[in-house]
């Protein structure tokens, strides 16, 4: 079968992939950074797409599975333009995601709705999850009001990418000084929530249509294990079927088959703090040989 993934240069993961399960299936790759070596054209009869090396129809495609995607280098494009070929490219890029293959993971349209912080608070508590006290707004001085209530941390409410000169970076989750107000929330809301210590460990629960992986985190940041310097140590654990029970039902709510779920535990509860829909995984397939990969694969593989 021929799976397209859809994805940007640096994607390693993707490497990862169509090299270990070269013989699982015909992966043709479209790298949306560098978009411009390829030819896609899409008539009423049908949608080609060619690469240097390779060349799939659209008729053939019984599978998508969509990465993280980069824009491509527009520094020869005079910069007001820039947005609008961003728009341009991705109206192109999600166009193909949502209308090939007979199993994504996933489609764009629910990957949005499913990635929405506030639509997932929403459903969190609707499933049963318990939820630290959470406070989404652009009014500094409530924010400020909150956030002298309890210890607080305050946490992108959506990417958290910033982009300039020197490059990407992603603004983590960091604990709010409450010796100053908080400013700038006007145009820029925020996601404020309590600061709960993780004496009791936090958990990444990575799941594939049903298949789970738990795993406990210990980390030397005592607020966001994914900052640069953390020093962390993975374990692969059970947690309560509880908790499994509520992941799947908040899938099902949210219409995908892959999630990152984010937990920080106190004692014997468990609280949710977020799921990625379109997280990364392949470091903890690598630190604890869990066969993460090989979930993804069944699953884009079977029943087409």
């Amino acid at each position: 079968m021929r799976i397209l993934v859809i994805t940007q240069q640096k994607d390693a993961t993707v490497q990862y992939m169509t090299e270990n399960y070269k013989n699982e299936a015909q992966w043709f790759r479209l790298n949306v950074d560098d978009i411009e070596n390829y030819e896609i054209e899409i008539q009423s009869s049908g949608i080609r797409i060619k690469s240097n090396n390779d060349e799939i129809m659209g008729d053939e495609i019984e599978a998508v599975y969509y990465r993280k995607v980069a824009y491509p280098d527009l520094t020869t494009y005079d910069p007001e333009y820039h947005t609008l070929i961003q728009r341009e490219l991705i109206g192109l890029v999600e166009g193909l995601v949502e209308t090939l293959g007979r199993k994504c993971l996933s489609r764009p349209s629910i990957l949005r709705r499913a990635e929405n912080k506030i639509f997932q608070l929403h459903i969190a508590k609707n499933v049963g999850f318990q939820v630290p006290d959470s406070f989404i707004t652009n009014a500094g001085i409530a924010a400020t009001q909150f956030s002298k209530k309890q210890l607080t941390v305050v946490k992108p409410l959506a990417t958290g990418t910033i982009v300039n000169r020197q490059g990407r970076g992603i603004i983590q989750t960091n604990l709010v000084d409450t010796n100053y107000p908080i400013e700038g929330l006007g145009v820029a809301p925020a996601y404020f929530q309590e600061y709960i210590r993780k004496n009791d460990g936090e958990y990444r629960i990575t799941i594939i249509d049903r298949t789970v992986y738990a795993v406990e985190i210990r980390s030397s940041d005592p607020v966001d294990w994914r900052k640069s310097g953390a020093e962390n140590d993975y374990r692969l654990v059970s947690v309560p079927d509880e908790v499994i029970v509520h992941c799947f039902h908040m899938m099902d709510l949210l219409g995908i088959s892959f999630g990152a779920f984010d937990f920080i535990k106190r004692g014997e509860e468990f609280f949710f703090l977020e799921v990625n829909p379109n997280g990364q995984w392949l470091w903890l397939e690598e630190k604890l040989n869990i066969p993460i990969s090989r979930s993804i694969v069944t699953y884009l593989t079977t029943g087409c």
